[in-house]
């Protein structure tokens, strides 16, 4: 077969042939393919279809054609062969463009793509050279490296996906270590030289598709982890936009409560360090990614048994969601990132009421502060179905309709024990005189509690066949910790009269109560702990197992054996209890709370249950609290009388007694709590204390404004004068009151979502930070001015009261 020849034309004659050669005729030799080829497609390398006048190549690019225009002057074989395209592809691609198969300008340090979407670009190194145009993206200890706008995830295949940085001036950075490189040696960069932890290697594809597999079926159930939008998740993962720490985060806890393989639960626990260094370094950019990331690492933390951390961690968190106002509807975004937000913060509220303890101090979002709507259905979430739902208050009177969400349900109820542990707290803090208000309160937490359940739909009420159909659906869990925590509650409002429980009153003042009313509560409170334990003989029974639940369960089970016990050694002949009866009920409590017993938190509930057990009934409850204070002992009122698991009576916390050694006692008078009508005690030195600060800053505020302003003040304040008013905001009179001010707010320009990503996503917003001037919803907005002060400028702090 002849060879055929791809030469460019060399004269004009032979454009001129190729040009007015015959057409194809059956009877002669076929046409060579040049003939049929134009100079400029065969210049290209790329298949022509001959036709004349102008190919169709040629036409659709712009090119000049070779067939066009036969009588014209050819083009001769130096001008084909010096024939200069526009190129249509760069020398190299970055990482990211060239994982996902897409056009990449080839710009640095950035390319168009990857500037424009705002994730890391990163380019591979040749072997001629380091980097392209000879930079290095190599970690030197200097600083030099890529720039990168976000703390994302690129989509390039994830040993190649580098842990992101910052220098001293809290600028973020790009990989640090060469690109063949699959770890990143965090021992040499600025967050493991302040906090010493040891060097990470960053998840691989395998590793994150099956945390995200894991987390989602067997985690995402739990109603503190139900904010996570998977389908959202999922795309902004593969439009290369996922937070690095929220990532993290989903390793580290998925990796605790579920298999990953051996070793990940070591590995799980560094990436939750990791993830904690990265947020508290960048405390200046609160997000919602960060909150989220935040909240995993706090249940972390609770789980591993380091309640403190998880305890101070809380507070930052706290801050950031009032900062970002995620209390408040957010009309602006889309269904999914509202309900997102909805979720996050109620999941916070539900850590919230577990950490407090019914105690105000240790309340961080109390539900006056929340002026959002509750969670939607779980299938409306999942499908993107708007849905408007009701608020925490009032207190429904009516039932609640079919498709109410097994969350809400779940955020109400522990709503209701929050009222109910406030309630008891003060009725501890009550002198003996106001007692005989107790059976009222009682009887109208246990009217709300009752109302709870006749509202119920039919399908939420609890019974084996209800049960049975949620064996396999991810709702099996909320709908167990329902029921388990209405029957909590009851046993949380009756144990404050059982006497030998250390959350009782004193003797002195259950005497102070009708006998009838003591036995009703003791009667009550055992039969609610005998029902839970025939909940949990139910859940044995499953064929399905018990999938994975909270420390919730645990708890509640170790608390369910302490009222079966009690009762039986106060009122085993009332009652009618049997030894053996108490024993079986108690083993199953055993048995449900060692389905957790692989955590260390759990381990330790296990550890008090079996201890409990092994002593059996000859083992005295917890003392009730003395009738009157021994001399010199700190008084009752100042301590926390919290259960045995709650998270704040786990802390290692040290304090010097040498302090408030000589702080004495002091009447007491009465605040309002935060979540009922009742009061708790606080020391009057505190209000005296505020009253003596307030003298105090009064004082100096008249002092402030007597003193005339010195030259370089009057100088700067001009200067701030001049600065704000070239952003449009109006400068405050120092010399005025700043209260009732009425200073414009400018408005924050619409967020723009990431390219690639569909207007409806659960991440809409959720890397806004927060801007001290921004109007916020429904009238709610922070004045700026309350932010700003002229003496803030100053190089020192002056000694005056801020």
């Amino acid at each position: 077969m002849e060879r055929l020849s791809i030469d460019l034309p060399t004269s004009d004659g032979a454009l001129d042939a190729m040009g007015d050669a015959p057409a194809f005729d059956s009877s002669n030799r076929p046409v060579k393919k040049s003939s049929s080829t134009c100079a400029t497609c065969r210049a290209r390398k790329v298949k022509c279809d001959g036709r004349r006048d102008m190919c169709q190549n040629c036409e659709r690019l712009g090119f000049t054609c070779s067939f066009q225009d036969t009588g014209s002057p050819a083009i001769d074989a130096e001008t084909a062969a010096s024939f200069s395209l526009p190129r249509r592809r760069v020398r190299l691609a970055c990482i990211n463009c060239h994982s996902r198969k897409a056009r990449c300008s080839g710009e640095t340090p950035k390319c168009a793509r990857c500037q424009s979407q705002g994730i890391e670009c990163v380019y591979k190194p040749t072997k001629r050279s380091g980097g392209v145009n000879g930079s290095s993206t190599h970690y030197t200890g200097t600083g030099t490296g890529t720039d990168s706008d976000h703390d994302s995830i690129g989509s390039e295949p994830p040993e190649k996906r580098p842990m992101l940085r910052k220098d001293d001036n809290g600028a973020h950075h790009g990989r640090v270590p060469g690109q063949d490189d699959a770890s990143y040696d965090l021992s040499r960069a600025p967050a493991a030289r302040i906090f010493g932890h040891e060097p990470i290697q960053f998840p691989d594809e395998t590793l994150i598709l099956r945390t995200f597999n894991n987390f989602f079926r067997h985690v995402h159930h739990v109603p503190v982890f139900s904010f996570l939008h998977r389908a959202s998740l999922m795309q902004r993962y593969h439009s290369g936009m996922m937070d690095r720490a929220l990532l993290l985060a989903l390793v580290g806890l998925t990796s605790l409560l579920t298999d990953l393989g051996p070793g990940m639960r070591e590995y799980g626990t560094k990436c939750i360090d990791e993830c904690q260094n990265m947020i508290l370094q960048d405390l200046e950019n609160p997000s919602t990614i960060k909150i989220q990331a935040l909240l995993l690492i706090m249940k972390h933390r609770m789980l591993s048994r380091r309640f403190t951390g998880a305890f101070m961690l809380a507070a930052t968190a706290a801050r950031f969601a009032y900062a970002l106002r995620l209390n408040y509807e957010n009309p602006g975004l889309c269904f999914l990132a509202r309900e997102s937000r909805r979720r996050l913060m109620w999941a916070f509220v539900t850590i919230d009421s577990g950490i407090n303890g019914g105690y105000p101090d240790f309340t961080l979002l109390p539900s006056e502060s929340m002026h959002i709507q509750l969670p939607c259905n779980e299938r409306n979430f999942e499908f993107d179905l708007p849905q408007v739902t009701e608020h925490l208050r009032p207190i429904p009177t009516k039932p609640f309709p079919d498709d109410v969400g097994s969350l809400a349900l779940h955020v109400r109820l522990l709503w209701m024990r929050s009222r109910v542990l406030y309630c008891t707290k003060n009725v501890l803090a009550m002198p003996d005189t106001e007692i005989a208000q107790l059976p009222e309160l009682v009887k109208v937490l246990e009217e709300e509690l009752q109302g709870f359940n006749e509202h119920l739909p039919a399908s939420f009420k609890f019974s084996d066949s209800n049960l049975q159909l949620r064996a396999y659906s991810p709702r099996l869990c909320v709908f167990i910790m329902i029921h388990i925590w209405w029957r909590q509650c009851h046993s949380d409002l009756y144990r404050v009269v059982l006497s030998g429980l250390k959350e009782a009153l004193p003797r002195s003042a259950i005497d102070r109560l009708h006998p009838q009313f003591v036995m009703h509560c003791a009667r009550r409170s055992y039969e609610h702990a005998l029902a839970m334990a025939e909940i949990f003989r139910s859940i044995h029974q499953l064929d399905g197992g018990l999938p994975v639940t909270d420390l919730d369960l645990p708890a509640c089970a170790y608390q369910c054996a302490r009222m079966l016990f009690h009762a039986h050694q106060m009122h085993a002949g009332e009652f009618g209890i049997s030894a053996d009866l108490i024993m079986e009920h108690t083993s199953r409590c055993l048995q449900v709370a060692k389905t957790m017993a692989h955590l260390p938190a759990g381990a330790a509930i296990v550890s008090d249950l079996e201890k409990l057990i092994s002593n059996g009934l000859s083992a005295s409850s917890s003392p009730s609290l003395p009738a009157s204070p021994a001399p010199g002992a700190v008084s009752v009122i100042s301590q926390q009388v919290l259960s045995r698991h709650n998270p704040v009576q786990q802390m290692r916390l040290t304090d010097d007694n040498d302090i408030t050694a000589g702080t004495g006692r002091s009447p007491s008078n009465y605040i309002p709590s935060p979540h009922g009508n009742g009061s708790v005690h606080t020391p009057t030195t505190v209000q005296n204390m505020q009253q003596q600060q307030q003298q105090q800053h009064q004082q100096q505020q008249q002092q402030l404004t007597t003193q005339p302003q010195t030259q370089a003040q009057q100088q700067q304040q001009a200067m701030m004068q001049q600065q704000m008013a070239a952003r449009g905001m109006p400068y405050p009179d120092m010399s005025q009151p700043l209260l009732n001010s009425a200073i414009a707010k400018p408005n924050l320009p619409p967020v723009v979502p990431p390219e690639g990503l569909d207007n409806n996503n659960a991440f809409e917003g959720a890397m806004d930070g927060f801007d001290f001037n921004f109007v916020s919803y429904g009238s709610t907005g922070l004045e700026s001015v309350s932010w700003f002060s002229n003496e803030w400028l100053n190089t020192e702090f002056p000694q005056t009261a801020v």
